[in-house]
């Protein structure tokens, strides 16, 4: 079956879909965004367009110039307040609360990873992409976008050649889904890239070191 045409056809930041907007954090690297609904905009995202793995970007200016900030759709959560009063938690007692207090009616929480930044420049690409942590906070009600597959390659493109330098930090943050979302990144990536490009070996190569070290964390070597 072929896939609807999505904001992924074109790199324009300009013109891509609106995932949600961010209702709180849980560090300077891990986000809880509430999914938007008909009522909230034009064009909710479809499911496949807010799936786990689903690469994201948040709008920042910063001093003068427009950045993205990059970042990973890593879990998601149903949440009805009504049931919520009274069912179990969502979270164990030495966790983080994933479920904002505040929300009043049923909705869908998705939980966004940082894992970088990146300059937007006037056409509405991306230049000068860095895997270091974002130094800046995101904001309550800063809106989520899905990111274009063009933009996720150029993100992840230092001199020709695939870097994922944020994975330790992906995986502290997504804890036991860690393995799991890196896998759906590289996963992406590879169907991005021709099949004879010499970054395809550089994605089986580190697929294959996450699993081992899922793997070995589990206790299953």
């Amino acid at each position: 079956m072929t896939e609807p045409a999505t904001d992924s056809d074109s790199p324009d930041l300009d013109s891509c879909v609106r995932i949600g907007s961010i209702v709180s954090s849980n560090s300077h690297l891990d986000y809880v965004v509430e999914i938007f609904k008909e009522r909230d905009c034009d064009r909710p995202p479809e499911l496949h367009e807010r799936e786990f793995g689903q690469p994201v970007f948040i709008k920042k200016a910063i001093d003068g110039r427009e950045h993205a900030v990059m970042g990973v759709i890593y879990d998601t959560k149903l949440v009805d307040p009504d049931q919520g009063r009274t069912g179990p938690r969502l979270a164990q007692d030495d966790q983080a609360q994933f479920t904002p207090g505040y929300i009043e009616e049923r909705t869908t929480l998705a939980g966004v990873a940082l894992l970088g930044t990146a300059v937007i420049t006037d056409d509405g690409t991306i230049t000068d992409p860095t895997h270091r942590m974002p130094r800046w906070t995101l904001e309550v009600d800063d809106t989520v976008y899905r990111c274009p597959d063009e933009v996720t390659v150029s993100f992840h493109t230092v001199d020709e050649q695939i870097q994922l330098a944020y994975l330790d930090r992906l995986v502290d943050i997504a804890g036991d889904l860690g393995a799991e979302v890196i896998v759906a990144l590289i996963d992406r990536l590879r169907r991005m890239l021709p099949e004879d490009d010499p970054n395809q070996r550089v994605l089986d190569v580190v697929e294959q070191n996450i699993e081992w070290q899922a793997h070995e964390r589990r206790g299953v070597v």
